[in-house]
């Protein structure tokens, strides 16, 4: 009751500069691009169905932008509205066919549905819109993998790491496909500029490992494995890869060093104890 009493008793001055701090009421965007960044904000917040609601406005205040339009598919597809998705990429499309990003869009939520033929068909299109987009060039690659199209692959997943040579993850996958067509040498390589350029990437490491074993090359596996352990050491499977290579080298002795620490780690995987169990009978 004080606090009414002593706001009807305000100066018309006093009035004014309580509005003045009074907190704002946001207004609505009455523009397109104040909508479409009412949107941005909204997601940023994690609240989907604001964004989209933002993101609505900004269509139907310029239905012939197919930038608006792609953002509202990818929020659409944000929240798992497939259907609207696809239509709203669709129509993005017919209002700017040479437009890469909606192709992309479309292809990431085919993918998603399980259609990697029309998914590849998309990808395609948007590496030929921006040929110098080395995601795209590696989406499109990474999909074609999953068909089993490795051939057909190469050529995107090189082109993805020449476009961004000290990205370690475009070096880590041309490296994957490497090892998977048999070119264990290009593999290497690959994988030693994806530790080179991802340090702490303690994956690329172990794959770089694997591959030196492959080549019989148990030393630097070794150095490959401990970098890996470096930088995740309470993982069980590096320390039994690790033990691998030591074997390899014949070093029994830090190899059932480190079975041990890995059944410590992991104690219900058999696997370490039995890998201490065949190097004694070896001895």
């Amino acid at each position: 009751m004080e606090d009414e009493e002593g706001a009807q008793n305000l100066t018309p001055l006093e009035h004014t500069i309580e509005a003045e701090l009074a907190p704002a009421i946001p207004a609505e965007p009455v523009t397109a691009p104040e909508s479409r960044e009412a949107g941005d904000r909204s997601m940023e917040r994690g609240h989907v169905g604001e964004a989209i609601r933002q993101y609505r406005r900004a269509v139907q205040m310029q239905s012939n932008d197919a930038e608006y339009r792609t953002t509202l598919g990818d929020a659409y597809a944000y929240a798992d509205m497939g259907a609207k998705a696809v239509t709203q990429y669709r129509k993005a499309i017919k209002i700017s066919p040479r437009r890469a990003a909606p192709h992309f869009s479309l292809a990431e939520l085919l993918r998603r549905f399980g259609k990697l033929h029309a998914a590849v068909a998309e990808y395609r299109l948007a590496a030929q819109l921006n040929s110098t987009n080395a995601f795209y060039r590696y989406k499109l690659g990474d999909a074609l993998c999953a068909l089993g199209r490795l051939d057909e692959a190469l050529p995107e997943l090189e082109a993805a790491r020449d476009l961004e040579p000290h990205n370690g993850f475009y070096h880590f996958w041309l490296g994957d496909l490497y090892g998977r067509l048999g070119r264990v040498s290009e593999a290497v390589i690959e994988m030693q500029q994806a530790t080179i350029f991802s340090p702490v990437d303690d994956y690329y490491n172990v794959r770089l490992g694997l591959l030196y074993l492959q080549m019989g090359c148990a030393a630097d596996a070794v150095h490959a494995f401990r970098t890996a352990l470096r930088i995740a050491p309470e993982n069980a499977s590096y320390h039994c890869l690790l033990g691998d290579a030591y074997t390899r080298l014949g070093r029994h002795a830090q190899a059932k060093a480190h079975y041990r620490f890995a059944g410590r780690l992991d104690p219900y995987d058999t696997a370490y104890v039995e890998r201490m169990r065949q190097l004694a009978l070896d001895e």
